[in-house]
């Protein structure tokens, strides 16, 4: 077996750059090698199971056969050796010892082909180049490449590994209840609020669902809306208007396709962090890997960032039934006349209340919440992540 040792100081070198308007964390982020490996997707899984996010090792190799998929060798091994933080195409050459056009072609391609980050660095003059997290990044950066041998395989990985990149402190999403479903006495953070981010940004985009897509690709097609997934820019108009993946849209369109998406029962799910959001993922536990990782747990709460939970009003329910099927994780049951909640399984979605005839649900913040707080941004997410990993 091949080991290798990735040094990342998240403590003394990380920092928040301004670039064209957007926040970029700057991680300096070598890797030494102990043993010579001659591959190349051994090294970049290595590489990507030490950053905070996480890309486990499973028993048959599946991790492996997702990279050779994404990556060509040569594509593999440039991403094992690329920042986070990102850098021109001639400072890697120069670090590399490589010629800068001959790389620049490379990462332009990699770049297109959702393998790695880039950006534009108005401080610089150019673009600038830096490894992503395979969730999330990499793995939704395939929407536009991704056919049924890709499909399977991640079909595969999601059994095998992502219960390992659920299970780790702390958590990658937080649920954002439904703002119809909160109760009016409740005062809740605006970063607790799906209207609240699309509000406050500048440019707004919507892209279809990779769950959804993987799922249909190997044969198990989603029942809900598919194009529902939105990202969203503060401060700088039109950011979506050259992508390839992601389709711009008014503000207006953002905050229909949010009412759909709870029409719809799916649930808000966005970055586990205060301040800094720029997703905003509307999830099924049919499609979506993370809470498909969590759904078939005990108690998927455990497992899932919410401050939230469902109560109900005894002297309303009148035990219809109607709530029943809305609740995508089984937390909700009549053993007599009155819908009764299980704690342990209630996410505080608030998807179960807004279909309720008599107004008898409604989300209130939990008394028995078992997590902290969320990390304030990203680059404290990350700390917090790499401390809980033990990376």
């Amino acid at each position: 077996m091949v080991t290798f040792l990735l040094r990342i100081d998240w403590q003394n070198n990380t920092q928040y750059k301004k670039l064209d308007d957007r926040r970029i964390i700057q991680v300096d982020c070598t890797v030494q090698q102990t043993m010579t490996s001659t591959n190349p997707y051994e090294e970049l899984a290595v590489v990507l199971d030490t950053i905070p996010n996480g890309y486990p090792a499973v028993e048959d190799g599946t991790h492996i056969k997702v990279l050779e998929w994404i990556f060509t060798p040569e594509e593999a091994e440039l991403a094992s050796k690329m920042k986070l933080s990102g850098e021109t195409a001639a400072e890697m050459a120069e670090r590399l010892g490589r010629p800068s056009k001959e790389l620049e072609t490379l990462l332009d391609t990699m770049r297109s082909k959702g393998q790695i980050n880039s950006w534009m660095s108005t401080r610089l003059g150019a673009r600038k180049y830096g490894l992503m997290p395979f969730v999330v990044g990499i793995y939704e950066d395939q929407l536009n490449r991704m056919d049924e041998e890709f499909a399977r395989l991640m079909e595969r990985y999601m059994e095998l590994g992502f219960k390992h990149v659920v299970s780790t402190e702390p958590v990658i999403f937080q649920v954002l209840p439904v703002n119809k479903s909160i109760s009016t006495e409740l005062e809740i953070h605006p970063y607790q609020k799906a209207e609240h981010m699309i509000e406050s940004a500048s440019s707004w985009g919507v892209r279809e669902c990779i769950c959804k897509k993987q799922k249909e690709l190997v044969g198990e097609p989603c029942s809900y809306p598919t194009t529902v997934c939105l990202a969203f820019v503060p401060n700088v108009e039109n950011y979506f208007d050259d992508s390839e993946i992601t389709k711009p849209i008014s503000k207006e369109e953002a905050l229909r396709l949010l009412k759909e998406a709870e029409d719809a029962g799916l649930v808000h799910c966005t970055y586990n962090v205060q301040t800094g959001h720029n997703y905003l993922c509307n999830c099924c536990l049919c499609c979506c890997g993370v809470l498909r990782g969590v759904g078939g747990l005990e108690k998927p709460r455990e497992f899932i960032k919410t401050d939230f939970v469902m109560t109900v009003n005894a002297d309303l329910c009148t035990g219809c039934e109607t709530c029943l099927d809305r609740c995508q994780f089984g937390a909700l049951s009549i053993p007599e006349d009155v819908t009764v909640v299980d704690e342990t399984r209630c996410i505080g979605c608030g998807v179960c209340a807004i279909v309720c005839p008599e107004s008898a649900l409604e989300i209130v913040k939990s008394e028995t919440s078992e997590k902290p707080p969320s990390p304030e941004n990203q680059m404290d997410w990350m700390t917090q992540r790499a401390m809980g990993r033990g990376v």
